[in-house]
């Protein structure tokens, strides 16, 4: 049975240069969740085109409320700067944490409705930022039901903050430090065509003083003789 997704909380924003503000009226964002269009060209009726073209990730902010900073610097400025986000969304049994980066917004609507408080809406897009090993995205997900939860600790003491630090919105980079630094299984390329590999006695097991067994998720086989191996 497929595990449901409800309700968006821990909501909090960042404006560059400035430690992030919680957004505790934040109701609902939808996500616009197409990441490529289809761009097609004809000419007299004829397909002469065709390729496949990477979108910004998109969608709606609808809020009761909205912190001090997002009003003072996003919605009463001429040129706003871009903004970031997170949000938590919760599942059956664990929560996601959204990370959003470089937020541009629409100028904010209001939705009316009978018996219910007004709520401020925005449209927004994003500019994609540089993932590394990956394609660029504006949109990172961080599954608390796959990632370890120590990682999603040392994750959270950064996005919401702690008695050592600030709250902030850490680079994609700089989370994929975070899940390196605690990851079990640690490769590190030396740079001269070696790697540095260690992790528990469990997992690597040495056969011989020239030969190691490693038992691990992140080991995937290619072939007979090739293996691909990463931090995890």
């Amino acid at each position: 049975m497929a595990n449901y997704e409800h309700g968006v909380d821990q909501g909090v924003l960042y404006i560059p240069g400035k430690p992030g503000e919680p957004w505790n009226g934040l109701t609902s964002i939808d996500e616009n969740s197409t990441d490529v269009d289809d761009l097609v060209r004809y000419i007299d009726g004829v397909k002469t085109h065709y390729r496949r073209r990477v979108n910004s990730f998109s969608g709606t902010i609808e809020a009761y409320t909205y912190p001090d900073s997002f009003y003072d610097n996003i919605l009463t400025q001429k040129r706003a700067p871009s903004f970031g986000l997170s949000y938590r969304v919760m599942n059956e049994d664990n929560y996601k944490i959204h990370l959003v980066y470089n937020i541009s917004i629409s100028p904010p609507g209001i939705s009316r409705k009978q018996f219910e408080s007004d709520t401020f809406k925005w449209d927004f897009t994003t500019k994609p930022v540089v993932i590394p090993g990956a394609k660029m995205s504006a949109h990172l997900i961080i599954d608390s039901s796959k990632a370890y939860p120590w990682t999603v600790k040392d994750l959270e003491d950064i996005l919401y903050g702690s008695d050592s630090q600030s709250s902030q919105l850490p680079s994609p980079q700089e989370v994929l430090d975070i899940f390196e630094i605690n990851s079990i299984l640690r490769v590190i390329d030396n740079g001269d065509g070696t790697a540095t590999i260690s992790g528990p006695d469990e997992v690597i097991q040495m056969i011989n003083t020239t030969t190691y067994k490693i038992s691990w998720p992140s080991v995937v086989q290619i072939d007979p003789v090739t293996y691909t191996i990463s931090s995890l």
